[in-house]
Parts: structure tokens; C-alpha cells; sequence
């Protein structure tokens, strides 16, 4: 609705080039409503859109689009929009986006990515499809148990700022694997000096990088959890999933 009724004043500024206009026009728009308007945009104009974006809202903007308009975005632009676009994005937003395109634009846009988002692009691609792992993001607030209150929720504070969720901490060792989680809420009532190792919330539960939609489905369902965390078979924190994924 909102795409309709704003889409003629929006294409007449792009068909002036009148760009700074466009720009601030723009910036008055939440990310969703943004998304909204492209969806009703011929191609050529989201992608002109996207050009003038910028890097950081752009990949905001994308998440919101449909996944058959992301597809034809990311063949529409040029390499280094791409690679903006693609390493702003959440990886498990990021992933699905890689299911739906085809094998030679996929292999273009892994070529885009940074070593680091590289590497996670291919971890969770290479889980069966429909499974944990191919759904979770790696982008979670661990702490260790030797931390005291305090300094885990300085760490949440320096550290937590691009994280999918903070409703919940979760433990690990050094090695890496899942002690326990924790509620943000019970840290922040908690004792500053109290050690992590010190303080229950309630029982681990977590999942399978392996385990399929179904099960997942059935574990939010019987625990009551906004997000899960994801494991391999020793143990090995791996990402989580949160309940809106």
C-alpha cells in the first residue's frame, strides 16, 4: 500500500537523477517500509536504488525483500555492490538467499565475500539442506564460567552490538563447548562479583547442527525458548536459532 501510493514521486526523482532528493527522502523511511516501496519498483529502479544506499542501510533493506527480488538484485549489480551488500547481511539470512540463486551467481557472489563471511557462507552451506545448521547464525554472546558477573556484562557490552540476540548468554569453555545459558535478565539482577561458573538459570537445551526443521520445531515448542544453540556431536558450540528464523 504504502509502495503505491509513494512509487510515483520516488520514480519521477530517479528519472531527474535527482539524487541527493532521493537520498533524504530515503533516510526518513524505516528499513521495512523502504522494502516495501522497492517491492513495487521496476528492477532497474531498485537496483538504482541500491546504488545510493548507503553500504550499511542497504544490507538492512535488503533482508526485508522478498527472496525472488534479492535473487535478481544481487544478478543486477555490480561486483562491488555486491560484496557491500552480501557481507552486511546476516549469515543465515545470507544463506538462504545462496539457496535460491543459480550455481554461477552463487559461485559470484561467495567470490564477493570477505575471507571471514567466506568462510562462514561455506560452513553453513555445507549442512544438509533443511537443517540446523544450514538455518543457524554464528553470531551469538558467548562468556566463560571463570568471568565474574561483571565482567561478562562488560564483555555483552563491548561485544554484543551485531549479535542476533542478547535475551540470552551462553557458556562455553575453552575448548569452545556449550556449559549452560543464561537469561540476560538473571545477569543483571545477579551479584557483580558472583563467577559465572556460580550461577543457575535453568537446564541446557540445545540442538544438532544435523537435526532437521521438524525437530527443531518440536524443541522450541517443548522448552519455550526465543533462541536455541546449535552444537556438533562432542559438544561444540557451532551458532544458534533464534524462534523468528
Amino acid at each position: 500500500m504504502l509502495g503505491t501510493l509513494l512509487k510515483p514521486d520516488y520514480e519521477k526523482l530517479i528519472r531527474d537523477k535527482d539524487w541527493k532528493a532521493l537520498r533524504s527522502e530515503f533516510a526518513q523511511l524505516d528499513p521495512p517500509d523502504l522494502a516495501e516501496i522497492l517491492e513495487e519498483f521496476p528492477l532497474h529502479d531498485s537496483a538504482v536504488v541500491f546504488r545510493i544506499l548507503p553500504r550499511d542501510s542497504a544490507a538492512v533493506i535488503f533482508e526485508y525483500l522478498a527472496l525472488d527480488l534479492q535473487t535478481k538484485l544481487v544478478q543486477s549489480l555490480a561486483d562491488e555492490q555486491l560484496v557491500n551488500l552480501l557481507n552486511g547481511m546476516a549469515p543465515d539470512d545470507r544463506t538462504r538467499l545462496f539457496e535460491e540463486l543459480p550455481p554461477e551467481v552463487t559461485r559470484r557472489a561467495l567470490a564477493s565475500l570477505s575471507p571471514e563471511e567466506l568462510r562462514v557462507a561455506r560452513q553453513l552451506l555445507g549442512y544438509p539442506e533443511n537443517s540446523a545448521g544450514r538455518s543457524m547464525t554464528p553470531k551469538y554472546i558467548a562468556v566463560r564460567p571463570t568471568m565474574t558477573v561483571a565482567e561478562a556484562l562488560d564483555h555483552i557490552r563491548r561485544h554484543g552490538a551485531d549479535r542476533e540476540t542478547l535475551n540470552v548468554v551462553y557458556v562455553t569453555d575453552e575448548k569452545g563447548r556449550l556449559i549452560k545459558d543464561l537469561r540476560l535478565s538473571a545477569l543483571v539482577l545477579a551479584d557483580p562479583t558472583v563467577s559465572i561458573a556460580d550461577l543457575d538459570d535453568r537446564q541446557p537445551v540445545s540442538i544438532l547442527a544435523t537435526a532437521d526443521q521438524a525437530e527443531v520445531v518440536a524443541a522450541f515448542e517443548k522448552y519455550d525458548r526465543v533462541a536455541l544453540p546449535v552444537t556438533d556431536t562432542r559438544g561444540g558450540m557451532l551458532g544458534i536459532i533464534t524462534f523468528d528464523d
